[in-house]
Parts: C-alpha cells; structure tokens; sequence
C-alpha cells in the first residue's frame, strides 16, 4: 500500500444528495464531438474557437490565469479558451467534492503535485464507483500522442493507474526525482567527524559510537563541551523519523506503513522479532543520552530552529528526506547543509544493509475528467502536449529567456551528463512576476533524464548551496542505490474497493498511530521492550492488524503487480 488511505467529503455528500449514481454518458455512447478538430498532433487543434471550464487550485497570491503569459501562449496555440475556476489549495478538496456530488460542469479538474490538493488511490475508485468522473484509457489510446507514448515507455506506469475495473481515471503525470526514491537517509555532520577524526560509520556498531564521540567531546570545535545534540529526529515525515533509518538495519522498514511482501505475503515489519531487536538498539541509544527526546514531539522546522541558532552547527547526525530542513545560517554566510552528508545505510548485527527505497514515486496524478465535461476527446487533446518535452518545459518554467535558455557551454547536469537548458531566476521586476507559468500542476513528463538535462552548479559544496541537486542525485546513486531492496518485496500502488474506505481509514490511522507511539515509548523507556513486546502484540491483535494485513492481502492479489498472477512490475 502506499500512502494511508483517506475518507473524503464526498461519499457523505454523495449519500446525502443522492447524486453519485445517476447515468452518465459513456465511452460507447460517443460523447465526444471531434467535428471541429484539426488532425491529431496539429495545431491550432481546432478550427473554431473553444472554451473550456478548469477547475484547479492555488497556492500563491500572484497566479491569474487569465492573464498569465503562458495562458495566452497556450489559448493562442490551441485556439482553446480556459474559463477558470481557482480554489486556495487548503480548500480545494472541499470544492471539488460539492462540484462533483452537485454536477456541476466542469471540463477538467486539476488537482496537481499538492498533497492537499491531489486524490489518494480509494478517491479514484470511489469517485469512479460513483460515477462522477470519466475512464480515460479509450480517449488516451484515440486522442493523444504524448500520453500514450509515455505509458508505452515506462513500465508499471500503466498498471499503477488502472483500477480494478481495468480502466484509468487519473490524468497521469510524471516526476522522477531519482534522490527521492531513497527518502529514508542519515545526514551526519561531516565537520563533526573532521574535527574528531571519525570515518563514516558503516555498522550499528561505528554508528553508536560515533555518537558517543558527538556527545564526549567538543565536536563542533567551540569550546563548550556539552552544546552537542548527538542524534535528533522529527515526527512529521516518515523520512526525518528515527526508526525508517535505524530499523532498517534490522529489518526493512519504509518509516511510513511498515509493510512489506514476504514470498507474495503481506507482512507487518512491527510484528517480527527483528523489529523488537531494532528497537532494542535504539532504546540502547537513548539510554546513553545519543539520542534527543525531542526526537518525538518536533516537526522538522523545529529541529532545523535548534541548528540555526549559532554560527557553528549543533545536531551531530539528523535523518531527513534531503537537504532541507537543516537549518539555516547568517545571511552571507555558507549554507548549513553543506556541513552534513548523508551517509548509506548501516550494517545491522546479522548483515542486513538496506535503504528505503520507492520506485513508484514518480508515478502522480494531474487530475480527473468530470461526468459533465461537455467534449473529454478536446480535453484530453488540450492536456496531450504538456507530456512533450517541450510542453513540460514551456509550462513548467515559461518561455526561453525568460525562465530558461540553452545552458552554457561545458555545462553538465546533476549526473554529470551535459546539459541541455538551464534555469533562470525571474527578476522581481518584470511585469508578470509569479504569474509567468501554470507549474508543474498541470501533467508533464519529468524523467531522470529530462531532470539531469538541467544544468546544475559543478561543486556539489558550493558555499551558496547551488550544487545541492547535484549532490543530492550523486550521494542517492552512489551512498543509497546500491542497496536498494528487491522491489519483489515492496508493496505497489493499490487500490481498495470503496466499500472497505471506512473500515481501512480507521485501521490505518489507528495501528499506525499505535505503532508510532510505541516506537517512541519503547525507545525511551516508558513501555519495556523485554517485558511489554508480547503487550505491544495483543493490542495491535485487538487493534485488527490481521484484518489490515488481509485488506491489503486481498487487494494485492488482484493487483496488476501481482507476479503471481503473471503480470509484470516494472
């Protein structure tokens, strides 16, 4: 299962207004009229002027759509007009599920990258099981070049978004961050560890005691022998979190739902002995003062505060996503992160040495297609050339010159490979500051190789901090890579029969509220993890942890990823 698994709005709305059944137009029933368009690939697509309804959100004050500049690049392109409907994004979920549940007419929903904006897997099936938004895969096969050439080049993608019903209803979009993959790393304080003279830990062991080092002597070098915060985490991502590092050197351990596939069997990593054994290791840890307290109450911003208040950093070692987070220094001075590396998994007492790995991260969804969007085949035509290269690039940072040009000579891209275009930062002064481009909310298509074609700074440790994607993308390939799991034992992308929402909305929350909990408790002493595991065991059994495991079993079975069933991952 990827993320937890979240109940809308709409399925209330729905039962109350009674309006998440009635008839819709279907594929066979030829609701597209494609009397006015140009021939597939051309421009303008069609002949006379069409307007469209758009229904998207915003998270700054300075977009417009109608007077956007790419808008008017596009309207003029298409000949297509955009009538838009803009929500704040923190309102967007709520707007969207009246519109649908009241049906209204709507061309296109774009729901983009924002978590809070964007639908979980059980929104698509419930919102298709309602019959509020309409299958794609017939008008991705007849009305698009782009789309279904991408889906054609990636494999797993297609299987990702097709619903039991063995039809799509997510407008797809692509985002291959090749470092965001592995969102599960250990930035240590390299200074620390020069100025102690320590080598990068590469066991439970060495790790441990470079700890006790942080904690026992003067590693930031200012004379004060007890400013050092050895080992700190965050509660509010399952990246920053103390176990999805350290556990995993026990046993494989995503930091978020804590599943993985043994032999085709859905397994809870919390429930096996070697889990206990990690969690021994970090009460060890704490009991030796190594790790802050804090670790179980901060959010990342305030872990980042505590490293921000001094020139010299403080935090010897901080699990976190990527760079930032932190913290920050004086204005003019290098940027703090340059003062950490991101060190590869550690070995645990029986060799195991695995990172958290998640090959599905690039698979997003732009959005879906209203029952009531009066022409879906204009739709999806309109939608087809933000999955080009150029498309992804024009939306996504403007016209060339203005938010982008050809990248200088000898320029190279986060992997080393040359670069093809660089970024230009908009100088607060133009004219259409913040309000040049749509973002990356509509689709796009942003490979590994589209991203490393954008030039980067060549020293990864620049003091400004400009070689952060390069390095963020080199210390991913080699320091994470390489022990990557099997993906035969990562749980896909699923989805769950709408009629099981409810029911696996309070497992999720529940156990996985529980299990945090007591991955905190057993660390620092308030639940005993000699005397208290057993405990630990009966309640998740009461909490309905086989029933949860069965769920995500039974939707696993009928998964497209199933190799059981003899189709293919990635």
């Amino acid at each position: 299962m990827k993320k937890a698994v979240l109940l809308t709005a709409l399925a209330a709305l729905c039962i109350m207004m009674g309006s998440c059944n009635r008839p819709v137009r279907t594929l066979s029933e030829g609701y597209s009229d494609r009397s006015n368009f140009n021939e597939l690939g051309e421009f303008p697509l069609v002949r006379e002027r069409e307007t469209i309804t758009v229904m998207t959100y915003d998270n700054t004050a300075t977009f417009n759509g109608d007077t956007n500049l790419f808008t008017s690049f596009y309207e003029e392109k298409t000949n297509v007009r955009v009538r838009w409907i803009v929500v704040p994004h923190d309102r967007f979920k709520e707007r969207v599920n009246l519109a649908l549940a009241g049906g209204d007419q709507i061309d296109v929903i774009i729901s983009g990258e924002n978590s809070q904006a964007n639908f979980t897997y059980t929104e698509f099936m419930r919102l298709a099981e309602q019959r509020v938004i309409l299958p794609i895969d017939e008008l991705i096969e007849t009305d698009t070049i782009y789309f279904k050439q991408r889906l054609s080049e990636v494999e797993g993608w297609r299987q990702s978004l097709t619903l039991p019903d063995s039809h799509i209803y997510a407008i797809p979009s692509f985002g291959d961050c090749f470092h965001c993959r592995y969102y599960g790393k250990m930035y240590v304080n390299r200074v620390f560890l020069d100025n102690l003279g320590i080598p990068i830990p590469t066991t439970t062991t060495e790790f441990r005691d470079m700890l006790i080092a942080f904690r026992d002597n003067d590693a930031n070098g200012n004379g004060n022998l007890s400013d050092e915060i050895p080992l700190m985490g965050a509660i509010d991502n399952f990246g920053s979190r103390l176990d999805t590092y350290l556990i995993s050197a026990f046993i494989y351990n995503d930091g978020e739902n804590r599943l993985f596939l043994e032999n085709g069997r859905v397994v809870a990593a919390f429930a096996r002995p070697e889990f206990r054994n990690g969690l021994r290791f970090m009460n060890d840890l704490f009991r030796e003062g190594l790790i802050s307290r804090e670790s179980f109450t901060a959010s990342r911003d305030v872990r980042a505060q505590l490293n921000s208040h001094r020139h010299e950093s403080t935090i010897g070692a901080m699990p976190n996503m990527h760079t930032g987070n932190l913290g920050v220094r004086e204005a003019g001075q290098p940027v703090r992160w340059i003062d950490y590396e991101s060190i590869p998994p550690i070995e645990g007492p029986d060799g195991l040495r695995v990172s958290r790995y998640d090959p599905f991260e690039a698979f997003k969804f732009a959005g879906v297609i209203p029952a009531t969007s009066r022409n879906p085949a204009l739709v999806m035509r309109w939608l087809d050339w933000f999955m080009s290269d150029e498309g992804t690039t024009l939306s996504g940072f403007g016209e060339k010159g203005v938010g982008w040009d050809d990248a200088d000579p000898g320029a190279t891209g986060a992997d080393g490979s040359p670069a093809r275009m660089k970024v230009l930062e908009i100088p607060f002064n133009h004219p259409s500051f913040g309000n040049i481009t749509w973002g990356a909310k509509f689709p796009n298509f942003r490979s590994v190789e589209y991203r490393n074609g954008i030039q980067v700074a060549p020293d990864m440790f620049a003091p400004d901090g400009s070689g952060r994607e390069r390095y963020q993308h080199m210390n991913a390939l080699e320091s994470y890579a390489p022990f990557a799991p099997d993906i035969d034992i990562l749980i896909p992308p699923l989805y769950f029969p709408p009629a099981q929402t409810l029911e696996m909305t309070a497992l999720v929350t529940t156990i996985n509220t529980y299990v945090n909990e007591s991955i905190a408790r057993f660390t620092v002493g308030t639940m005993n993890i000699e005397t208290e595991w057993d405990t630990f065991q009966a309640n998740l059994s009461n909490l309905g942890l086989q029933r949860y495991l069965d769920i995500v079993q039974n939707a696993y079975d009928i998964s497209p990823f199933n190799r059981r069933t003899g189709n293919e991952t990635q």
